[in-house]
C-alpha cells in the first residue's frame, strides 16, 4: 500500500500475450463469419455472385460491425440520414415501424427476414430523413455498416449499386402497397396479411401483427376467434 491508494498488479507477461492472442483470434473469427454471411446469404438473395475473398466481401466486411441485440429492441430510431445504417441479420426477425409523435400511435411497415439487406431506400439514395425505426423481434447477431460506407462500396463497385438500386425500386413499391393495403376493410387486412407471413406467425408477436394491420388488440383478438 503507497499513498494514493493500492497500486494494480503487475499483469503476467504470459497472460498479456494469451489475451493478446485471445483478442486477435476472436476479431479473425469474426471477420470469417462476416464474409461468410455475405457470400453464403447476401449476395445470393441480392443477386451477386462473391466469394467470400473476393474485395468486395471483403471490403464490406471490413466497413461493417457485427453485435448482438436482444429481443424487443429498437436498434434504429427514426433521425438524420447522416446516422443511418444498413443491416443484415443472421437469423432474427425484425420489422420496421412509423412511430407518430403526436398522436403516440405506431404503424407497421414491413417484417425483415434474416439475411436481407435492412435500409431506408430515400435516406441511402438519395439522403433523406429516415422516418421510419427498426426493432428486433427475435435476440441474435446482425451486420451494420454506416450510410457513408455503403454509398463509398456501391461508388467502387457498380454490380453492388445496381443491386441497391433495385432494392430500393422494391422498398418503394412496398410503401405503394402498404397505402393501397390501409385502404381496405380491416378483416380483409387482417386475412391478407396472415395470409402472406403464414410461416412467420408463430415467430410474430400479436402486438406486432395488430400493429401492421392497423387494429387494436382487442379487435385484432375478435377477429382470431372469428376465424
Amino acid at each position: 500500500m503507497v499513498a494514493g491508494g493500492p497500486v494494480e498488479p503487475p499483469v503476467c507477461p504470459r497472460r498479456a500475450d494469451a489475451l493478446v492472442e485471445r483478442m486477435v483470434r476472436r476479431l479473425m473469427e469474426d471477420g470469417v463469419l462476416k464474409r461468410q454471411l455475405l457470400s453464403r446469404y447476401l449476395w445470393p438473395g441480392m443477386g451477386l455472385a462473391y466469394g467470400p475473398d473476393d474485395p468486395l466481401t471483403a471490403d464490406f466486411a471490413r466497413a461493417s460491425h457485427r453485435y448482438e441485440v436482444m429481443k424487443y429492441e429498437h436498434f434504429e430510431l427514426a433521425g438524420p440520414y447522416q446516422e443511418g445504417q444498413a443491416f443484415v441479420f443472421e437469423h432474427a426477425l425484425s420489422h420496421s415501424y412509423y412511430h407518430y409523435a403526436d398522436t403516440g400511435e405506431e404503424q407497421g411497415i414491413c417484417i425483415h427476414r434474416p439475411h436481407e439487406l435492412i435500409f431506408q431506400g430515400d435516406s441511402l439514395l438519395h439522403k433523406e430523413e429516415r422516418l421510419a425505426s427498426l426493432q428486433a423481434l427475435e435476440p441474435g447477431g446482425v451486420l451494420a455498416i454506416p450510410y457513408p460506407a455503403l454509398r463509398k462500396l456501391m461508388d467502387a463497385y457498380p454490380q453492388l449499386r445496381a443491386a441497391v438500386e433495385k432494392l430500393g425500386q422494391q422498398h418503394e413499391r412496398t410503401l405503394n402497397e402498404l397505402g393501397r393495403f390501409l385502404g381496405m376493410p380491416a378483416e380483409l387486412r387482417f386475412r391478407q396479411f396472415r395470409a402472406a407471413h403464414r410461416s412467420l406467425l408463430h415467430r410474430l408477436p400479436q402486438r406486432v401483427q395488430a400493429m401492421h394491420i392497423k387494429i387494436s388488440k382487442r379487435q385484432f383478438n375478435r377477429l382470431l376467434k372469428k376465424g
